[in-house]
């Protein structure tokens, strides 16, 4: 089922919301044609792509269970460990972000027990734009891939949803023009550099020159291929050259509107990694536009930055989708502390600081604020033989 790609689908791409822009091409005003197939084609693209799944797709993933105190671990079920059979979490949470950050919606299938009811699979399902369809039936939300409805249960985390739409937008189909422009401009630049179209230098000369191939002595060709044997190469760089019969030679360069035209490339990859994916350009080793004023104190900041406006959205996307699959009131957690972690000198200072208020706490018969376990454990360390005493809140008093 999965694995078929019939007419069925082939139809269910061409009746895509590709079609908004009129005549249902995914051609743009630059040329290029631009789908989510081939957008990671261009370098921006790619890198957003690949630095936001890499980094949420790598975080901890742990189980709670909400209680009265806050909350307490509970066991990871087997399916969120290897949620597709043969494939590890890691990967199969990078698909879902691909798909939700190329496509704007990620699909799984929910493959149970026939026995329990019991999860034993989510495969993701391709999430190409009109593949797989969300139609309303009776007032329920029905799911048809590649034109059949389908029988299973089915995981959908939408990204950013249109009133009066149960489907995500598209990054991609939303920025189409953009893409299409910098693919234009990276088109260009490839062209420009690997057919070499723009001369170094030409040789004037005050006489018209007899016609005829290289191998005719004086010509144009034969001209232009002594002089390039002369001065062509690292041992003859450099090498004075002579002219004879009143031939000159005129350097040539990039005209401004060809140098221009290759700056835009950089700006427009700034543009894509900041205005679709919401990160800092110099994430993406993007060097920052003149008269931008946008800088940072610390690592520290940055990376406050990255997670609050870049990750976040995602993260939290994936948590509630996983969650709802869970019995109430457990939840799941994906742990961002190691996107935060601070320089050596903040990190001990922080743990002075949550010693200090612990004594403090302890006087007053109230919980740490950072156990030393905790500490310890933050910093990747075993831990020590005996667990941290925990006061009771009220202290001696309490029991009066």
């Amino acid at each position: 089922m999965f694995g078929r790609r019939g007419a069925d689908e082939q139809r269910a791409i061409q009746a895509s919301a590709w079609g908004e822009w009129g005549d249902g091409s995914t051609a743009t005003w630059a040329g290029q044609s631009v789908n989510s197939g081939n957008a990671t084609q261009l370098a921006a693209v790619f890198g957003a792509v690949q630095l936001i799944t890499d980094l949420i797709a790598t975080l901890p993933i742990d189980v709670y269970r909400k209680t009265s105190a806050g909350r307490e671990d509970v066991t990871t079920p087997a399916w969120l460990l290897y949620p597709e059979v043969g494939v590890d979490n890691i990967t199969w949470r990078t698909k879902l972000l691909t798909s939700l950050l190329l496509d704007g919606n990620a699909f799984c299938a929910i493959l149970r027990s026939p026995d329990t009811g019991s999860i034993v699979e989510l495969v993701p399902l391709n999430s190409t734009p009109g593949y797989v369809q969300i139609r309303r039936e009776g007032g329920r939300r029905v799911f048809y891939v590649g034109g059949e409805r389908v029988r299973f249960d089915m995981l959908h985390i939408p990204g950013i949803v249109r009133a009066g739409s149960d489907l995500g937008l598209s990054p991609v189909e939303a920025a189409r023009q953009s893409i299409g422009g910098g693919m234009a401009v990276q088109e260009f630049a490839s062209r420009f550099f690997g057919q070499g179209a723009t001369m170094s230098g030409v040789i004037e000369v005050p006489q018209k020159l007899p016609a005829g191939g290289s191998d005719v002595s004086g010509s144009a060709a034969s001209l232009a291929k002594q002089f390039s044997r002369l001065h062509s190469g690292k041992s003859k760089a450099h090498l004075p050259a002579v002219l004879e019969g009143g031939a000159t030679w005129k350097q040539t360069g990039v005209t401004p509107e060809q140098a221009q035209f290759l700056q835009t490339r950089s700006f427009t990859a700034a543009e894509i990694a900041g205005q679709i994916f919401l990160l800092d350009p110099s994430d993406l080793g993007i060097a920052q536009q003149s008269g931008s004023s946008l800088t940072y104190a610390n690592l520290e900041q940055r990376s406050q930055r990255r997670l609050e406006v870049a990750l976040m959205r995602w993260i939290i996307r994936l948590e509630t989708a996983l969650s709802s699959l869970l019995a109430a009131p457990r939840y799941v957690k994906l742990n961002t502390n190691s996107l935060l972690r601070a320089d050596t000198l903040s990190r001990w200072q922080t743990y002075e600081i949550a010693s200090r208020i612990n004594t403090a706490a302890s006087a007053e018969g109230q919980a740490p604020v950072l156990l030393t376990s905790e500490m310890r454990d933050l910093e990747d360390r075993a831990p020590l033989p005996e667990p941290d005493p925990v006061p009771t809140p009220g202290g001696a008093n309490a029991a009066q």
